[in-house]
Parts: C-alpha cells; structure tokens; sequence
C-alpha cells in the first residue's frame, strides 16, 4: 500500500465545561464529543523523505504538518508523503476541523508507514498536537476530562442538528483569555444526562459577536441553541428528521447534519 485516503469529521461539543485552570497552562474540562456528518478530505502518498502538504489555500500553522513532522521525529521514519488536503470543514468555528486532520495524519501515517504504533501511544502523542485532537484518535462518541485526554465512550443517540457557522471566526486562545477566571463545580456525565448540557463559552460569545448573540435569540423559536467548542458555530438539536427538515426549511442558511456513532477514521485502524 502507497496511498491512503479518508474522511476527517467535524464534530460538536453537546456539553462543555471549563472546570479550573492548571500549571501547565492548559484547562481542565468536561465536555461531551460527537461526530458529524461533515467532512475534510487527505490523501496520503508515500514518497522519499519529504513531508509535502498541498491544498488549495495554505493554512499557516498547520496540524497536518505538525502530526506529519512530530510522527517523522518519535519514530526517526526516514520516509517521506505526499499529503494532498482539500477543507470542508471550516476553521476557527468550533468544529475541530484542524484537529480532525491532525488525527487524521498520524493514523494514515502510521499504517501507510508501517510504523505499528499501537492506539493508546497514537492517543498520547496526539495531545501534543491539540486538547480535541486524542477525541478523533479515539473514534467513538465520548464524555472527556482532563483537558480532554481522559475519554470514555458514551450510548449513542442519533440526533440531527440545525448548525449555523456565523462569518465571525473565534480562535480558541482568544476564548479562553476572555473567559471568567470564577469556574463552576465540575458537572458529571450523569447531571448531563438528566439535564442537558450547556457551554462555558456561551455568555462570552455573545457579548462579544452581536451576530452570535442575534442568531442564538432566533433559533430559539426551534429548540435550545447550543455554541459548539469555543464557537463560533451554533447549533439545534433534534431526536427526529422530520423535526430537523422542517426546522431547515424556516432556517435555509443552516446546515442539516448528522451524528456519527464513530469516526469513519476507525477504518484505519480495524
């Protein structure tokens, strides 16, 4: 095998929490991954020993290469891969679109090199890359603590969500510097269950965007809008299609999307 190709997903946080700061400088959180229906596109070619990355418009900073670069170096590979990336998933909306690609990287790497590096040593190294990104090693839906690292995996319940990416982009450092220094008991997985999940970053979002602040006031004629990670995406929930349809034809600039029990990036690894 020379080539490899996947299907990176996005994904929503349908709970989160920012529970207290650390000494590493990182947060500790409790929050609630899914998958959905929303894809970015990589294509993995084996080549001598460069790493190149193509894409239609470079990203600065880019996980891709990073995951590529931190996999070369752990593993002294003296192979090299054609990567070719084409985004669907946009970025700084709270989607995980970067972190997916990431994930995406160090398993398609590791296979297409052969380096047999085993899920549980993919998961640890991930973390170095990003806080979401050991959520798209693990592949499943998942209640997360820590920074979020420490995954179990939760019942899956097929929703459909009404998602809606305003034109402003949030990146997650400025999130977190505009978020309030007083944190919340820590919620547990089971208080979700019971009372449905709400995020740290709501309250700061939309007084910071007047957009956010205007679209969380109209879909609420629909259901309970929810900001996914650090935002700036908003989105409804629904338990049935037709539900979701209807709400889609009142709202024509959302997208209709769907969870995802697992990653489709789980492919590579079974």
């Amino acid at each position: 095998m020379n080539e490899i190709s996947v299907k990176a997903p996005a994904k929503l946080n349908l709970h989160l929490q920012v529970i207290a700061k650390r000494n590493d400088g990182f947060h500790d959180l409790r929050t609630l991954f899914t998958f959905i229906n929303l894809y970015d596109q990589l294509t993995f070619e084996e080549s001598e020993e460069e790493i190149e990355l193509k894409e239609l418009e470079p990203i600065s900073d880019n996980l891709v290469l990073k995951a590529a670069d931190l996999l070369k170096k752990r593993t002294n590979c003296n192979k090299g891969v054609k990567i070719s990336l084409q985004k669907q998933i946009p970025l700084q909306k709270g989607l995980g679109g970067g972190s997916s690609d990431a994930a995406a990287t160090l398993l398609a790497l590791n296979k297409l090199w052969n380096l047999k590096l085993t899920q549980a040593e993919l998961l640890d190294m991930s973390l170095e890359l990003g806080s979401d990104v050991p959520f798209f090693i693990f592949g499943h839906s998942a209640w997360a603590e820590g920074r979020g690292e420490i995954l179990s995996k939760v019942d899956f319940y097929e929703k459909w969500h009404l998602l809606y990416m305003p034109e402003a982009e949030i990146s997650t450092k400025k999130a977190f510097e505009g978020l309030s220094s007083k944190f919340s008991r820590p919620y547990t997985y089971e208080e979700y269950s019971s009372s449905g999940g709400f995020n740290s970053f709501e309250k700061w979002a939309r007084n910071s965007y007047k957009e956010i602040d205007e679209t969380f006031t109209k879909l609420k004629s629909i259901g309970k809008p929810q900001l996914s990670g650090t935002g700036s995406s908003i989105f409804v929930s629904f338990s049935k299609l037709e539900e979701a349809k209807a709400a889609n034809q009142e709202f024509s600039d959302c997208v209709l999307v769907k969870s995802l029990e697992r990653s489709p990036l789980m492919q590579i690894i079974e």
